[in-house]
């Protein structure tokens, strides 16, 4: 008798264990503060490499590739594979100008990241902002629209005639980064996932964050 007036608060007690180790999103109490705390954290992000896969759709093609960012303050070094036909597109940027390599062959060289592109391949990424959507904040000193989730997170972003959807965050530490967003500009549509993030060394963080592809 004892046992069976038992089993019901066991059963009670394990439905209740298994909820809480289920409970992994948590609604902070000021969106907006969480917000502007992790905005500040990431904008000292000036050196980073990331890793992952972009897939473009045109209004008449599209194309997936996998990519490899490196940015070192001001400079950077963009690495496609596989897109438009080719072997490998590289775009680097310093305060000289940029360049675009060909397959490791043809070089070209602009004054502007959007420009080259679209003069060589047809497509005008927004390299100047995605150096900072990337990292899940807004182009600084360029009016933007921004929308929060429940936990702080940039859920969506309008600037520069794009809207950017954040789907997906990996967290180290408290900083959050993004893993994967859409971009949408109406005449093209852009893909990305990141399969690993490294930063270089910030006060309170180690020499080398990694954030592994996710599962």
């Amino acid at each position: 008798m004892k046992l069976t007036r038992l089993l019901p608060w066991l059963f009670s007690l394990t439905l209740l264990v298994a909820c809480s180790g289920q409970q992994v999103r948590t609604t902070v109490k000021d969106p907006v503060q969480v917000w502007r705390l992790q905005q500040k954290a990431v904008e000292k992000l000036t050196s980073w490499e990331l890793s992952g896969r972009i897939a473009i759709q045109t209004e008449s093609d599209g194309f997936n590739a996998n990519f490899s960012w490196r940015q070192q303050d001001d400079d950077y070094r963009i690495q496609l594979s596989g897109p438009f036909g080719a072997g490998a597109l590289t775009l680097t940027g310093d305060s000289n100008g940029v360049a675009l390599h060909n397959r490791g062959e043809t070089v070209f060289h602009h004054d502007d990241a959007e420009a080259l592109l679209l003069q060589q391949t047809g497509v005008q990424l927004p390299v100047s902002s995605l150096r900072y959507w990337v990292r899940g904040i807004p182009q600084q000193g360029v009016k933007a629209k921004v929308m929060l989730d429940s936990q702080g997170r940039l859920k969506e972003l309008q600037q520069s005639g794009w809207k950017i959807h954040y789907k997906r965050y990996s967290r180290y530490r408290g900083l959050m980064l993004p893993a994967k967003l859409f971009l949408d500009n109406r005449r093209l549509k852009v893909r990305v996932v990141v399969d690993r993030w490294v930063l270089a060394a910030l006060p309170g963080l180690p020499q080398r964050i990694e954030i592994p592809r996710p599962a």
